[in-house]
C-alpha cells in the first residue's frame, strides 16, 4: 500500500506541471549607489529592504509563495542606472524599492512609468518628482518641507540670517532643488544667501578651498549639502582655518558616519532629521533588535524607511502581485502604521505629514534639539 501511495505522488508531479514544485517566488527589486563615496545612504536602505523580506519570508512568504529580493547597483550613474532598472523589469518584479538619491530618480521615473513599475523610494525628496500622476511613490519628505523649516529656523534669529550653502553636484536633482527653495523661504523672512559653493564628488575635491571660499563671503552660519564622509571632511577643513561658525547639515548627512570620520570637527553639527531611533516604542525597539542582530550595526535613517516602504509592499501584496493593481492599491493607503508613525500618501504618492525635526551633535551623539 505505501508503494502504491508513493507511485501514485510521483505519476500526480509528472502529470500536473506545477504539481510538486515550489509556486513561483514574488519579485521585488532594490536599487541604490552602492559602491560610490556615498554608499552608505543605500547599504543602509538595502538592509531595510532585506530585513523586511527576510521577516515574511520566516513566516512562510505571502499566499504560499516566498519574495525574491534582486538588488540592482546603479552606481550613480545615468546609463548603468537605466540599465539597472531595464533589468529589475526583465526579471519581472512586482515593485521596486529606491531608489535612494534624488539625481538618480529623476533619472529612472520616465524609465518606471513606460514599463508601468511601481517605485517606492525610501529617501528621495527632490521637488522635481512632487505632484506627479506617476508610478513614483516615497516615504520621505520633500526638499520644499525641509529647506522651509531650516529657512524659518535660521531667519527667526538675526544672528544667523546670512548662510553660505557649499552642496555636492553629483546629486544636483536633490541639492540645487532644496538650494533653490531654501534661498526663497530665507530671503521671504528677511535672511540671505551671501554665497553658493558647489563641488562634485565624482571629481577631485580640495575641501580647504570650499571651507575658504564660504568663510570669505562673511556668513553668519554655514550649510552643508552633501553625504556622510564629505560634509565631515568639510567640517574638518573649517575647524583647521579657525571658522568658529554654527554649521548646519541636510538629512543627506545624517549617519555614524558623520561622526566617526568628522570627529571633534563636527561637534555642535546641526542636522535635519526624519526619525528618532530613541524611540522607546516595542515596535522601534523590535526592528533596532531585529537590524543589530541580523546585520552586526546600528540602523539609521534609510534602513528605517526601506523597512517601512518595503512592508507597504509586501502589506499590498497580501492582495495582488500584479504592478498595476499595486499602483492602485498604494493610491488607496490613507494610513499605514510605520515604525514611528502612521505613514499617509496623497493622491500623488507623496508622503502627507513627515516627521521632521533638528538634532545636533554632542559629546559623538546626536541629541534632538529643544
Amino acid at each position: 500500500m505505501h508503494r502504491l501511495i508513493t507511485a501514485i505522488v510521483l505519476m500526480s508531479c509528472f502529470l500536473l506541471p506545477s504539481g510538486c514544485k515550489e509556486p513561483e517566488p514574488i519579485r521585488i527589486g532594490f536599487l541604490g549607489e552602492l559602491t560610490t563615496r556615498a554608499a552608505g545612504l543605500s547599504t543602509s536602505g538595502r538592509d531595510g529592504f532585506l530585513l523586511a523580506i527576510e521577516e515574511v519570508n520566516a513566516r512562510g512568504g505571502i499566499n504560499n509563495r516566498k519574495v525574491e529580493a534582486l538588488v540592482q547597483d546603479t552606481h550613480m550613474h545615468k546609463a548603468t542606472a537605466l540599465h539597472a532598472v531595464r533589468s529589475l523589469v526583465e526579471s519581472k518584479v512586482s515593485a521596486i524599492i529606491g531608489p535612494m538619491t534624488s539625481q538618480t530618480a529623476v533619472t529612472v521615473v520616465p524609465e518606471i512609468n513606460r514599463a508601468r513599475i511601481p517605485m517606492i523610494s525610501p529617501t528621495v525628496s527632490t521637488n522635481k518628482l512632487n505632484g506627479l500622476d506617476d508610478y513614483f511613490f516615497r516615504v520621505y519628505y520633500t526638499n520644499a518641507q525641509a529647506a522651509t523649516l531650516l529657512a524659518e529656523e535660521l531667519s527667526s534669529q538675526e544672528d544667523l540670517s546670512r548662510v553660505a550653502a557649499i552642496y555636492d553636484l553629483s546629486n544636483s536633482a536633490y541639492t540645487e532643488n532644496w538650494i533653490r527653495h531654501f534661498q526663497e523661504v530665507l530671503e521671504e523672512s528677511g535672511g540671505s544667501l551671501v554665497a553658493r559653493i558647489p563641488f562634485d564628488l565624482r571629481s577631485d575635491t580640495l575641501f580647504h578651498d570650499l571651507a575658504t571660499e564660504a568663510t570669505e563671503a562673511k556668513p553668519q552660519v554655514i550649510l552643508i549639502l552633501a553625504n556622510a564622509i564629505d560634509t565631515a571632511m568639510i567640517c574638518q577643513q573649517l575647524t583647521k582655518i579657525g571658522a568658529e561658525l554654527p554649521r548646519y547639515a541636510t538629512g543627506w548627512s545624517y549617519s555614524d558616519d558623520l561622526i566617526q570620520f568628522g570627529g571633534k570637527s563636527v561637534e555642535g553639527l546641526h542636522i535635519i532629521q526624519s526619525v528618532d531611533l530613541q524611540n522607546p516604542s516595542a515596535t522601534m525597539q523590535r526592528f533596532v533588535e531585529a537590524y543589530q542582530e541580523r546585520f552586526r550595526s546600528s540602523p539609521n535613517f534609510p534602513a528605517l524607511h526601506a523597512y517601512d516602504a518595503t512592508r507597504m509592499i509586501l502589506a499590498i501584496m497580501e492582495k495582488t502581485t500584479n504592478p498595476q493593481a499595486i499602483r492602485e492599491e498604494l493610491l488607496k493607503i490613507e494610513s499605514f502604521e510605520g515604525l514611528q508613525s502612521d505613514l499617509s500618501l496623497d493622491r500623488y504618492g507623496d508622503l502627507k505629514h513627515p516627521l521632521l525635526h533638528l538634532a545636533h551633535i554632542t559629546n559623538g551623539q546626536f541629541i534632538m534639539n529643544e
